[in-house]
C-alpha cells in the first residue's frame, strides 16, 4: 500500500515540476516509434476535451473523442501524459488549492505507469477528468466539481421527506447546484478508511473555499443508508462523520447495483440480502458549504 503524502511536504511549484517532468518522460516514451498522426490526433483530443468537457460529467466523452482514437493502444495513454504535462499551465483556471496537490501528484504518478488504459472504462474516464483538473483525488475519493440534489430526491421518500428537504433547502438557503460531488474511485482504494475520508472531506473543504459560489458537497451510496450502522458497524464513520459536522441525508431508493456493491466485499451483508432481510439502499448525502467549511475550521483548531 502507498503511504498517504503529508499535507504541505513540499512546495507546489516542485509538485507541480515533477509531474510535468514525469508526463514529459512519458510522452517521450511512447512516442518513439510512433508517426505524427498519432501526435495530431492527441492534440486534436486535447483541444476537443478542453472545449467539451468543462460542465459535463466525468463519463460523458464526446463522441468524436472515440474517432481520434482510432483503435490506437498507445492514444489513451498518450492522451494522459500530454494533459499531466500541462497541469501547471491549466491549474489556475481550474482553482487548485495547494493542499490537493499532494494527492495529485500521487494519482498522477499512477496515471502515467497504467497499462494500456482503455476510453471506455470508467476507471479511466475518472482519471481522464483528473487530468483535464475537471475533478480532483482527494485520498479517499474524487471530487467532481458539477454534482446536483436529484429530482428524485424529492419524490422517492415519500411526502415527508419532501417536506423536510424543502424546509432544510429554505432553511439553508442551499441552491440547486453546481455542488462538488464525490465519487469512489477503485485506484484509491487505498485511502479508504476513517483518516483517508477525514483528510478528504478536509480537502472539498478548501475546493469549496476556491468556489465561493458552490453550495456544498454531495454523494449518493448505499453506505450512507442509516440501516449499515447495525449492518456493518464498521462503516458507521461512513455517515456519522459528515452528519455530525451538519450534513443531511435523504432516501433515494434501492437498485441492483447497490446490491451489488454492497455485497462485493462483504459475506455478511451478502447473506442478509440473499436472505431478504437487508435491501441496500441508496442515501444522498447533502453537507451544505457553511456546515463543512465550519467542521474544518474545527479541525484545525480554529473557533466556527
Amino acid at each position: 500500500m502507498t503511504p498517504l503524502p503529508k499535507p504541505d511536504s513540499i512546495a507546489p511549484a516542485d509538485r507541480l515540476a515533477a509531474i510535468t517532468l514525469a508526463a514529459e518522460a512519458r510522452i517521450a516514451a511512447l512516442q518513439a516509434g510512433s508517426g505524427p498522426d498519432l501526435t495530431r490526433r492527441v492534440d486534436s483530443a486535447i483541444a476537443l476535451l478542453d472545449r467539451a468537457m468543462p460542465g459535463r460529467r466525468y463519463q460523458d466523452l464526446p463522441e468524436e473523442l472515440a474517432d481520434l482514437a482510432a483503435g490506437d493502444g498507445a492514444f489513451p495513454a498518450l492522451l494522459a501524459a500530454r494533459l499531466l504535462a500541462g497541469v501547471a499551465a491549466r491549474r489556475p483556471a481550474r482553482l487548485v488549492p495547494d493542499a490537493v496537490l499532494p494527492e495529485l501528484s500521487r494519482q498522477a504518478t499512477r496515471i502515467l505507469a497504467a497499462d494500456k488504459p482503455n476510453l471506455d472504462d470508467d476507471v479511466f474516464r475518472k482519471d481522464l477528468s483528473i487530468c483535464l483538473l475537471l475533478s480532483f483525488p482527494c485520498v479517499a475519493q474524487v471530487v467532481e466539481q458539477i454534482g446536483g440534489i436529484p429530482r428524485r430526491a424529492l419524490t422517492s421518500g415519500g411526502p415527508g421527506q419532501a417536506l423536510r428537504l424543502g424546509a432544510y433547502l429554505s432553511r439553508t438557503g442551499l441552491r440547486p447546484g453546481p455542488y462538488l460531488e464525490i465519487h469512489t474511485h477503485t485506484p484509491m482504494l487505498d485511502g479508504f478508511n476513517e483518516a483517508g475520508w477525514e483528510r478528504c472531506y478536509e480537502l472539498v473543504a478548501e475546493l469549496l473555499a476556491a468556489r465561493p459560489h458552490c453550495p456544498g458537497m454531495v454523494g449518493g451510496s448505499w453506505f450512507y443508508d442509516p440501516a449499515l450502522a447495525k449492518i456493518s458497524p464498521r462503516l458507521a464513520y461512513l455517515a456519522d462523520t459528515p452528519i455530525g459536522g451538519g450534513a443531511f441525508r435523504v432516501r433515494l431508493g434501492p437498485s441492483e447495483e447497490d446490491a451489488e456493491l454492497a455485497t462485493a466485499t462483504s459475506s455478511t451483508r451478502r447473506a442478509l440480502v440473499e436472505a431478504g432481510t437487508y435491501v441496500p439502499t441508496k442515501w444522498l448525502l447533502i453537507w451544505p458549504r457553511k456546515a463543512l467549511l465550519a467542521w474544518a475550521a474545527a479541525r484545525r483548531g480554529e473557533p466556527r
